[in-house]
């Protein structure tokens, strides 16, 4: 299991709404229909003055009121290929932690959690245990909803928003650290939008909430609550290398998929691009001077998707989605797994310096598409060589990719410790563009081309590999 992250913050002493469900409400029973909606908001008579002073009691406040609405999770899985004699599988234990957000026995909790798990244990702050069932997860984002059949009142944790969330604003959080219930710590938020955090190894759309409180494993799936009493992110992860760095899920993020987890399946939309950062050498080519690149690189396309079908290139550069400026690549996937299936969506695109209009209709997201998930980052660098051998395209090839004669060449070799390998060129690649211009005249012409590029210009290849279209480039 993951270690997951305590974040922190203070709060303000502000009259605030109880959620407690009545024991004897008939919505306690279990239904087959989740309800509308599945999270409640606080509803504040005026709005909080900012700059209020933190009270002496602002922590054990919060920790009093929101406590009761922290679970501990603890997990039973069958260790796989370890029976023992007489005896049946072997278990395995993990422990969580969750938080309800409807009185219904609705739990939020990170995936991770309680992936693959036999058996599902939540204990309220009452040490009364129930057993609960996975209602829907989603990988991606990390993120679980579990449910419990309650036969008591509960108290439910609101949820905020992290998009008003601001760097150095005081959080706490509640969670199971080592199996010790309800820990409280307290800090601040050190930064937003973290992307370059993978959790487990496993990459997440999520752009993470910082906080620099003490973690410890235990904590995964708790949640991160601001000063008004609400809950902000879903701890999630924390730096090993770094001591009281942690990283929690923001809430918004998560919202917008959580009715489609009380459903049971996040139904995810599909582009079928790979997308990365816009190299600063590579803005400047297409005529961004500003010194801060936007957009996301295309690097890949996959044949037959709706990128393809609506024209998107790889070498691209996605500036907008509908309205919305990309100042950030990350964005990219993010919105294009989170439409609805079949909208049409108005891209604005960069090519070699000029800008498209192009419009894509989203398509359900295939079982085994990776691309939007796992973004390619842009090599650079200095290399010894480039390092390819190319040929003539044989015949039946130029004819199955659509090149006339003498367009394109075919990677036959690719040189150990070349810029090519660092940039995953592999043989039987078809290499059909250098710097956006088509390559003709075969591999004398692709010599001649190659021959213009200086030292510190831009080198980009565009290539076909099976049924996917390749962007890749390097500072020479």
């Amino acid at each position: 299991m993951r270690a997951g992250l305590i974040a922190i913050m203070s709060i303000m002493a502000v009259s605030t709404t109880a959620f407690a469900a009545d024991p004897k409400d008939p919505k306690l029973a279990k239904s087959a229909k989740p309800p509308d909606p599945i999270w409640s908001e606080r509803v504040f008579a005026k709005p909080l003055d900012p700059d209020a002073p933190v009270s002496m009691r602002a922590f054990s406040t919060l920790a009093k009121e929101l406590s009761p609405a922290v679970v501990n999770i603890s997990v039973t899985k069958k260790a796989a290929h370890m029976q023992v004699p007489f005896f049946g599988p072997t278990p395995t234990g993990g422990l969580g932690t969750g938080f309800i957000i409807h009185a219904d026995g609705y739990v939020l909790t990170n995936e991770h959690v309680v992936d693959e798990a036999d058996e599902i244990q939540v204990k309220l702050a009452n040490d009364h245990e129930y057993t609960a069932r996975v209602v829907g997860s989603y990988k991606p984002l990390d993120v679980a909803l579990i449910k419990f059949e309650p036969n008591e009142a509960l108290t439910v944790a609101p949820l905020g928003s992290s998009d008003k969330l601001e760097i150095g604003e005081w959080v706490i959080a509640i969670g199971n650290p080592f199996g010790l219930s309800h820990t409280v710590t307290a800090g601040i938020v050190s930064a937003k939008g973290r992307r370059d955090i993978v959790p487990g190894g496993d990459a997440t759309y999520a752009g993470f909430i910082q906080t620099d409180a003490s973690i410890n494993p235990g904590n995964s799936g708790g949640p991160l609550i601001n000063i008004r009493g609400e809950v902000v992110g879903i701890n999630t992860a924390i730096n090993p290398a770094g001591q009281g760095i942690g990283f929690a899920v923001p809430i918004d993020m998560a919202k917008t998929v959580l009715s489609q987890l009380a459903a049971g399946k996040v139904n995810r939309s599909y582009l079928g691009v790979r997308v990365a950062e816009v190299p600063r050498e590579l803005a400047e080519k297409l005529g961004d001077h500003d010194g801060h690149p936007t957009g996301a690189l295309v690097k890949e396309v996959v044949e037959k998707s709706p990128a393809s079908k609506a024209g998107i290139a790889a070498g691209d550069v996605i500036e907008k989605w509908n309205t919305l400026v990309l100042e950030d690549w990350h964005d990219l996937p993010w919105f294009a797994s989170t439409a609805t299936t079949g909208e049409k969506v108005a891209l604005l695109v960069n090519r070699n310096g000029k800008e498209l209009a192009l419009n894509v209709t989203l398509a359900p997201y295939p079982e085994d598409a990776t691309a939007e998930l796992q973004p390619e980052v842009p090599s650079g660098g200095e290399a010894p060589a480039v390092g390819l051998t190319v040929a003539a395209l044989p015949p039946e090839m130029r004819a199955s990719s659509g090149l006339s004669s003498g367009e394109g060449v075919v990677v036959k070799d690719v040189q150990s410790g070349s810029v090519a390998e660092a940039l995953g060129i592999k043989a039987g690649d078809i290499i059909t563009q250098i710097n956006y211009e088509a390559i003709k005249g075969g591999p004398d012409g692709f010599a001649r081309q190659l021959a213009k590029i200086e030292r510190g210009d831009v080198l980009a290849f565009t290539l076909r590999r099976g049924d996917r279209f390749m962007f890749k480039a390097f500072t020479r």
